[in-house]
């Protein structure tokens, strides 16, 4: 099977290279940190240095661009960076891509970059930085853009699975918003997802990533207390937050179709 590099060997990135490596693809993968070389050698991925700052810096990781997909998860960092740095970051790699043999682009965006229109959105709604747009993410995507290879991005919702369980940071402790449906996507159906588009010829050029059922935060967040056993949430007002519904038609099946199955 063909090469796949993988920008971000993180919370979704990792577990993610260890799957297409048992199902048979070669991956080179990226880390900020030396110390983690070792696990990503030790579960077949080849390991690379790779820090933004914002020019791409570090050891071997020109490897990347030699992969014939590169599937890129780099979040912005709004605690720590502006939304101007983090369209640095996006655009220096769009550099490395111009002169890369790189020959597809996966790109892990977010459902943020749509507005709170507290109506249904979809991949045609533009954004509106003056309603609720995430500004970073409105920036990573104008500039991965303007590469010339075939891209999909794909705008992931909040994403779930593993140790991020829905409502669980909120245990015990007073929050607003009960009323307020969810946009979440579990990883392991990110996961799948990636994994099929590699097999097909076709890629969208963006795709939400969201479960089909939207229920309210009360809903998911009391019902994922009872089945982790910690206390739930307390709410208070506002019952119903500035939010959008996101909708999300996608060809390859979902395992979590509903947040109260994560």
């Amino acid at each position: 099977m063909s090469a796949v590099g993988i920008i971000g060997c993180g919370w979704l990135g990792l577990p993610l290279g260890k799957h297409l490596v048992e199902a048979g693809y070669k991956v080179v993968g990226s880390t900020t940190r030396p110390e983690k070389l070792k696990s990503l050698e030790e579960i077949d991925i080849e390991p690379v240095l790779l820090s933004l700052n914002p020019m791409p810096e570090g050891k071997d990781f020109n490897k990347l661009f030699k992969a014939e997909t590169l599937f890129i998860n780099v979040p912005p960092r709004s605690r720590s960076h502006t939304p101007e740095y983090y369209r640095e970051q996006i655009k220096y790699l769009k550099y490395q891509l111009q002169n890369s043999s790189v020959k597809r682009v996966i790109f892990i965006s977010s459902t943020s970059f749509y507005p709170n229109t507290g109506e249904v959105v979809n991949e045609s709604t533009p954004y509106n930085l003056q309603n609720g747009s995430t500004k970073a993410v409105v920036y990573g995507e104008l500039e991965i853009a303007q590469i010339s290879q075939p891209l999909s991005i794909l705008r992931c919702g909040g994403l779930m699975g593993g140790d991020r369980i829905p409502g669980k940071w909120f245990a015990g402790k007073e929050t607003t918003g009960a009323e307020t449906p969810v946009n979440y996507i579990h990883r392991d159906d990110v996961i799948k997802y990636v994994t099929w588009l590699l097999e097909k010829e076709g890629w969208p050029a963006i795709k939400n990533m969201v479960s089909s059922e939207h229920i309210s935060r009360k809903q998911v967040h009391e019902a994922m207390a009872t089945k982790y056993n910690f206390a739930p949430p307390v709410w208070n007002n506002p019952q119903m937050l500035t939010s959008k519904i996101v909708e999300s038609n996608v060809s390859a099946p979902f395992e979590f179709k509903s947040p109260l199955s994560y």
